[in-house]
């Protein structure tokens, strides 16, 4: 009996090597895309850190607080660096599965 690294097991190895030469494929194209969401993130990151530029929430850009005194401290509501990335990485997974509808759409015709 043959084990492959996704515990799947197979009596011939021509199988196993097979399943396991998938399972290859999968984690190389995954680990691409993360290279390539992390590629874009720092990107952008370098971007806007050279330009002094800033993300913010366009719906409540400027936040505010209150004081001891009764005054307000405001402040800009920025986007945090980690949210900038689940960003993009969710626009790409989101690209990704459009792609791959469109073209089963197309194998089916």
């Amino acid at each position: 009996m043959y084990v492959t690294t996704n515990n799947r097991k197979f009596l011939s190895l021509n199988e196993a090597l097979r399943c396991e030469s998938e399972e290859e494929k999968k984690r190389a194209i995954i680990k691409k895309n993360e290279e390539m969401i992390m590629k874009i993130y720092e990107l952008l990151s370098r971007v806007l850190s050279k330009n002094e530029w800033g993300i913010y929430f366009k719906g409540e850009p400027i936040e505010g607080f209150p004081t001891q005194d009764g005054m307000r401290v405001y402040r800009v509501n920025e986007i945090a660096p980690d949210t900038l990335y689940d960003a993009i990485e969710q626009e790409s997974i989101k690209a990704e599965k459009e792609w791959q509808e469109k073209q089963e759409g197309r194998t089916e015709k």
